[in-house]
């Protein structure tokens, strides 16, 4: 059970997706971000829900930045996002974009996700969203990343995680990866929980995007 925050100014909303959350988490509700960060810092947290009605994604930007320095996984639910504005948030440090729309069916399902290191984005942003992280990478932090503990670690990969690694770094989903390598999902899973200890990342974001820079 995991406990988590969601932030919105409709009550109602809340009330219903604290109802699907609560069948498996422990759930709060505040209504401003101030409130949120402040429950943050008082309070074990492990996701955050952000109504982006309750939050100005132009406006807010110290409010918003807060929250992203507490590097709590944020998962924002929204109205029609366009896809550049999807990826925006990917790269600037959310875990995930959910519709409101899409939010009865999939919030639990996003949730659990981020919970296990993923992201929650179209499938379709992913290779966009790591392709946008790369370009941001200078020449300087590349070369800093290939000194860190990550880069050394990769030794210490089996060679089914490794498999399983170059598959993450391709785009491939848990099913596909367990379809290929003829494993199950369960233990995809498995792999990829050992991978982000031993790569010291924390999803398969980071991953792919720490693989594209280290293994040609």
């Amino acid at each position: 059970m995991a406990n988590i925050l969601i932030l919105s100014i409709n009550p109602i909303l809340a009330d219903q997706w604290k109802t699907i959350l609560s069948e498996e988490h422990k759930i709060n509700i505040v209504d401003t971000i101030n409130h949120a960060i402040g429950h943050i810092q008082m309070n074990p947290t492990d996701i955050l829900i952000i109504d982006a009605d309750a939050a100005d994604f132009d406006t807010d930007t110290t409010a918003l930045a807060q929250i992203q320095n507490t590097a709590l996984k944020a998962l924002i639910i929204g109205r029609d996002w366009p896809e550049d504005q999807q990826i925006h948030a990917l790269i600037s440090g959310f875990s995930g974009y959910c519709e409101y729309d899409a939010a009865a069916d999939q919030l639990l399902k996003a949730t659990n996700s981020l919970l296990k290191g993923d992201i929650w984005i179209q499938r379709h942003l992913v290779p966009k969203v790591i392709g946008h992280l790369i370009e941001l990478t200078n020449a300087q932090t590349i070369q800093t990343e290939k000194t860190t503990p990550a880069h050394n670690n990769l030794q210490t990969l089996t060679h089914r995680e490794l498999d399983v690694a170059k598959m993450i770094r391709a785009g491939e989903s848990n099913k596909t990866i367990a379809s290929l390598l003829n494993i199950s999902e369960r233990t995809v899973k498995a792999h990829l929980t050992s991978i982000f200890q031993k790569l010291e990342v924390q999803d398969r974001l980071h991953l792919a995007v720490l693989l594209k820079e280290i293994i040609q």
